[in-house]
């Protein structure tokens, strides 16, 4: 038979004692009195729910005669359903005292039909109880949505009479994780000694999981909204013409941009787009670096992402002159985000230039520019996971600029194609041995000691070299369009 105690902590109810002390006085039903007189025909071992028209009397002699009329038929409890009901008098509170019986009043406003169905359901135990406790569990996560997750798992926690903790690791007999199973940083967790006769916990703590997962995701895509706005402007911004720019840098300016200000550019590209299995892999792939990137880099100053063709673009935006150790001190930064890249995005190898800083909408451009050519350097040397500054490429930045359009490299692809299907090793010495002939004008003795070969290898080679390629060696367009490709892929 169920105690008093038990029954008090129906969900759904708060009711707060205003005499007698709940303990384990044995409840067999619930009773409604609609009038005091009602409480002659109440039966033993009852709780008797009086209505609010019964509950404006509790400071009344009436009440009084009505609460031993109670006594006397062994009620062990007094609910007042009106929450603005009044309290009993000292007498009431005395006889209350003195035998045992328990008035209490509900705290909220609530249906009278609700409050007794309620009481019903403790009354009546496991099931009808954990069914109860899981609707309640319901609707209070249908009002709650948001606000602070733990006031949220200890509301729910209270509801389910059961201890539910947040945890890191899934260390629990019930543990439900917040989102999808490999992706889960934090689990609810339910712990009770009577789980597995209690099913109802399963689906409180799944609700909940579900219900934090929710608000986790919407709170996500209320911080992302902004960023991926003016990630696109500034993507679009980067990728237009000089006439269609007026439009975009207003737009800029009225996002908060300081679009007038200094500008530097990151640029980061893959080396190699086809490690995921698929397109969808890719995106996913490119969102999380870009995430994971934009994260590692905000502390040290304010950063923006866009995007140019599948490389990523990290802005950093000044409103004046950052000084001349800026793009230095952006490669320190930028490097860190590159080793946190690398580790949060298996299997990542990326090619990270940086560009200097300069001011204006154009110099957001310029910038830009910079950071491909450095793309393209690193590209060359093969220097993967290493953010590369502009600034730093030294006299070669001309040929760096050069080598970064794509008709450039298409133009010094198709010139050394021939060498190229020879295979990386004797392509490589076929080049290098084309460079020192052409650098010593010609000079087959000067190109030998460059080379550390014989006059007559070298001769050799140059000759089989020229046969190879589509070119006259006598034409100095075809000379000069040689040298540049030569310097182009040796780049270090």
């Amino acid at each position: 038979m169920p105690a008093l105690i038990d029954v008090l902590h129906a969900p759904g109810l708060r009711l707060e004692c205003l005499a007698g002390t709940p303990a384990d006085q044995a409840v067999e039903q619930i009773f409604v009195a609609e009038d005091l007189l009602d409480l002659r025909g109440a039966p033993p071992c009852t709780v008797a729910v009086l209505g609010s028209h019964v509950s404006a009397t509790v400071d009344s002699y009436q009440f009084d005669v009505a609460l031993r009329l109670a006594v006397a038929r062994g009620v062990v409890g007094l609910v007042l359903a009106d929450p603005h009901a009044r309290p009993p008098t000292s007498t009431s509170m005395q006889t209350a005292e003195r035998f045992g019986v328990v008035i209490l009043r509900q705290a909220d406003p609530i249906n009278l039909a609700e409050l007794v169905c309620a009481l019903d359901s403790a009354l009546r135990g496991s099931a009808e109880l954990g069914l109860r406790r899981a609707v309640v569990a319901f609707q209070h996560l249908t009002v709650r949505r948001t606000g602070d997750p733990e006031a949220l798992v200890a509301d729910i926690a209270e509801i389910a009479d059961a201890e539910i903790t947040l945890l890191d690791e899934p260390n629990g007999e019930l543990a439900f994780p917040i989102g999808l199973d490999s992706e889960a940083e934090r689990w609810v967790v339910v712990r009770d000694p009577f789980a597995r006769t209690r099913p109802e916990l399963v689906l409180i703590g799944r609700l909940l999981a579900n219900a934090l997962a929710l608000a986790a995701a919407a709170q996500r895509r209320a911080r992302e909204l902004p960023i991926r706005s003016r990630a696109e402007l500034l993507t679009e911004l980067l990728d237009s013409s000089s006439r269609g720019r007026s439009e975009l840098l207003r737009r800029a300016r009225s996002m908060g941009l300081p679009i007038d200000g200094w500008h530097l550019v990151v640029r980061l590209e893959h080396a190699d787009e086809e490690l995921w299995s698929d397109e969808v892999a890719a995106f996913a792939a490119r969102e999380e670096l870009a995430r994971v990137a934009l994260d590692a880099v905000r502390s040290s100053g304010t950063w923006h992402l866009a995007r140019a063709e599948r490389a990523l673009l990290l802005i950093q935006m000044y409103r004046s002159d950052p000084g001349p150790t800026t793009a230095a001190d952006a490669t320190r930064v930028v490097q860190r985000a590159l080793d946190q890249a690398i580790g949060a995005v298996p299997g990542t190898v990326l090619f990270c230039g940086v560009g200097s800083a300069h001011s204006g909408p154009t110099g957001l451009i310029n910038s830009a520019a910079e950071a491909r050519a450095a793309v393209a350097a690193v590209r060359a040397r093969n220097s993967a996971n290493t953010a590369t500054a502009f600034d730093g490429l030294g006299l070669r930045r001309t040929l760096v600029e050069w080598y970064a359009s794509h008709a450039a490299r298409d133009a010094v692809d198709t010139l050394l194609a021939p060498l190229d299907r020879m295979g990386q090793s004797k392509a490589g010495a076929a080049i290098r041995t084309l460079q020192a002939y052409l650098d010593n004008h010609g000079s087959l003795s000067k190109a030998a000691a460059e080379l550390h070969l014989h006059r007559n290898s070298v001769a050799y080679r140059v000759e089989r070299i020229f046969a190879e390629l589509d070119v006259d060696p006598d034409n100095p367009d075809d000379w000069l369009m040689l040298q540049l490709a030569c310097r182009a892929r040796g780049l270090v």
